[in-house]
């Protein structure tokens, strides 16, 4: 029974060991995706799922002789709309509402530019390992999983091209290891003959007229909003604090993001209204789970995908400074 139990022992640790050393190459494959996404022209159509939610979206990629992170993208079912990037700068095209909204990409990433900058950060909160080699789309790409080592976020897969680097596909887990979310591409074209005119706006002439909203904020971040939080998430830390306007007759909404480095958690606050209702308590909305209060003529509203507990303490845990 001794010797047993201290082979199962030996095991575990073995175990440990392996996985402690195979992390930094599976961070080093995270890091090599990030700049692929950043350094590398590209054209392709790409599918996104998330329940019975499919979308599928055209985008072409262009970095231009000064460095210069240029991209289109096109979505092709539903709803036409185009978003123009120029490195942080977003420009969203939506016809059917004759409006164009400005914006900066700020934490919301998109695919394939999914992964943070500091990818070494994320083995704090996931266990970071290599999967099995994998065929996507016609490339040969090697699977990289994220583990959390809690409750409090899902767990990620990242299937990486081994060639170029780039991100071929990323699917979001629950705990039972069931998709929550899912992008890939199903055609790429890697280091095509792009030119600035491959990510030009295809809809910018025939805007003349439409309503621009600049989605911008009216604070700086990390100035004082009147909020606090006073028990937030664990792992999670404020990156980014802002007021935005919400028109000339209404009161600025606050506007405050959580991050650990992948997934967000982000918190609105404006003041309450006889049109909101009393829907209070949790939602959900695709892979997005929401939880709203009321705090003092307040609505507070924390939402993310996230396990629904973690937007639930994320939004008990707001409140006025005193």
């Amino acid at each position: 029974m001794i010797l047993r139990a201290a082979g199962l022992l030996a095991g575990l640790l073995i175990g440990q060991v392996a996985l402690a050393q195979g992390q930094p190459e599976a961070l080093s494959l995270l890091g090599r995706a990030v700049s692929a996404s950043q350094k590398t022209s590209y054209v392709g159509t790409f599918v996104y799922q998330s329940g019975a939610s499919v979308e599928t979206s055209r985008i072409a990629h262009y970095v231009d002789t000064e460095g210069n992170s240029i991209e289109r993208l096109e979505v092709l079912d539903g709803s036409p709309r185009e978003v123009i990037r120029v490195n942080d700068d977003v420009r969203c095209y939506l016809p059917k509402e004759k409006m164009i909204i400005e914006d900066r990409r700020g934490t919301r990433k998109t695919f394939p530019s999914l992964l943070p900058e500091a990818v070494a950060a994320l083995g704090d909160f996931y266990t970071v390992r290599k999967g099995a080699p994998v065929r996507v789309a016609g490339f040969d790409t090697q699977t990289v999983m994220l583990e959390p080592k809690d409750g409090f976020r899902y767990g990620h897969m990242f299937w990486i091209e081994s060639q170029s680097g780039l991100l071929m596909k990323a699917r979001m887990v629950n705990e039972k290891g069931e998709p929550i979310e899912q992008f890939a591409f199903a055609q790429l074209q890697i280091g095509p003959p792009l030119t600035r005119d491959d990510v030009q706006s295809r809809l910018a002439a025939s805007a003349t007229g439409w309503k621009v909203h600049a989605a911008n904020s009216t604070q700086a971040q990390n100035a004082d909003l009147g909020w606090t939080v006073n028990a937030d998430v664990p792992g999670f830390r404020q990156i980014a604090g802002m007021r935005r306007s919400l028109g000339p007759d209404r009161q600025d909404m606050v506007h405050m993001v959580f991050s650990d480095g992948l997934a967000a958690i982000s918190v609105f606050i404006e003041p309450y209204r006889k049109d909101d209702g009393n829907q209070v308590g949790p939602m959900k909305h695709g892979a997005v789970n929401v939880f709203k209060r009321r705090v003092a003529g307040f609505v507070v509203t924390a939402l993310g995908e996230v396990p629904a507990h973690s937007v639930q303490r994320m939004a008990e845990a707001v409140g006025p400074k005193r």
